[in-house]
């Protein structure tokens, strides 16, 4: 019995059809070459060989091989392995291993488990890498140690130089030096009083006094009036590096520069007096490209020197300390709330 016409009809159209399709494809979608009865599929793409088959896999963005199976993709870049894609990551300061999931503070990277069972280094706030433990009780990582000011003759050194770039900048000249008392976290505790916490990691390193009792919380310290200049002080922690033993130098020896030449600040909230000496600090920091020390200034959350800096910081604007300057000589004291507008 024949095939009905109308399947012959059907099977002469397939046929047709199919033939249309491999004229068509009758050469290489990757290397134009004529197919030969054997084709590959990848796709919607119809190939001589396989070698060009490969050629429109994925290859790992790193060992640059043909990717045949599972793979990496992040960031859009993919991998063939798990050890590519580490090669692209981040070393953790600490641990030395990849960081997949940690945190990236400036320069300085970090895995989540080293931030979580290290200690915080009392002088950089960063987590403490092969830490020592001072007398006191502080924490100070294997960097900040190899750089720490321990003697009241390399501090004074250090305190001097703070001065006169301080000076400098400010065009100003302190009419009496305070003088430099180089002393530990136990003593620094009894001179603050008690300690004000903040979400930043570094505590007090600093305090300004003009009178014999010091009572200020904070991080750097703050100006306080007394009547005798020759009791002046400014007491600093040890063992800091130099870098910050010049900045927390700085930043207080700008209270005393307040205290002596713009005495209409007086009665001033205290965010306006840690915000213009932040602004000298950051000053500093910006000069001797201090990048973390810099980095702790402007993420600072304390409302009086984190809130107080932000502020000053935008009323400075691109002018800097002329501005600044103009704003202490001009501004309403009264009228200034006892917060830093945010």
């Amino acid at each position: 019995m024949g095939i009905p016409l109308s399947r012959r009809w059907f099977a002469a159209a397939a046929f047709c059809a199919a033939t249309a399709a491999i004229a068509r494809s009758s050469r290489c979608d990757v290397c134009g070459k004529q197919l030969s009865r054997q084709a590959w599929i990848y796709g919607d793409k119809t190939l001589c060989s396989q070698e060009c088959g490969n050629q429109l896999r994925p290859k790992c963005s790193v060992c640059k091989k043909t990717i045949r199976e599972k793979y990496t993709k992040a960031e859009g870049r993919i991998f063939c392995s798990t050890a590519c894609f580490h090669t692209t990551l981040p070393k953790c300061e600490i641990c030395k291993k990849p960081v997949e999931t940690g945190f990236t503070i400036t320069r300085h990277h970090y895995c989540e488990e080293c931030v979580k069972k290290q200690p915080t280094c009392f002088s950089c706030g960063l987590p403490a890498a092969h830490p020592t433990r001072l007398k006191d009780g502080r924490e100070i990582c294997i960097g900040c140690m190899r750089w720490a000011v321990t003697t009241q003759e390399v501090a004074q050194k250090h305190y001097d130089r703070a001065r006169r770039q301080l000076e400098a900048w400010t065009s100003l000249k302190h009419a009496s030096v305070p003088e430099l008392v180089l002393v530990d976290r136990t003593k620094m505790d009894e001179l603050s009083n008690t300690i004000r916490k903040s979400d930043s990691p570094v505590s007090v390193r600093g305090l300004y006094s003009r009178q014999t009792t010091v009572a200020k919380r904070g991080l750097f310290g703050i100006w306080k009036k007394a009547p005798e200049p020759d009791r002046e002080k400014i007491y600093l922690v040890d063992h800091l590096t130099d870098e910050v033993f010049r900045v927390a130098a700085t930043h207080e020896l700008m209270h005393d520069l307040i205290h002596e030449h713009f005495p209409r600040l007086e009665k001033a909230p205290p965010w306006v007096h840690e915000g213009i000496c932040q602004q000298a600090a950051a000053e500093l920091c910006r000069r001797r490209n201090y990048v973390d020390t810099l980095y702790h200034i402007e993420e600072c959350t304390d409302p009086d020197y984190g809130d107080g800096f932000r502020y000053l910081k935008k009323v400075s604007g691109f002018q800097g300390w002329p501005a600044l300057r103009r704003w202490m000589e001009t501004v309403d004291v009264d009228a200034l709330p006892e917060a830093a507008p945010k």
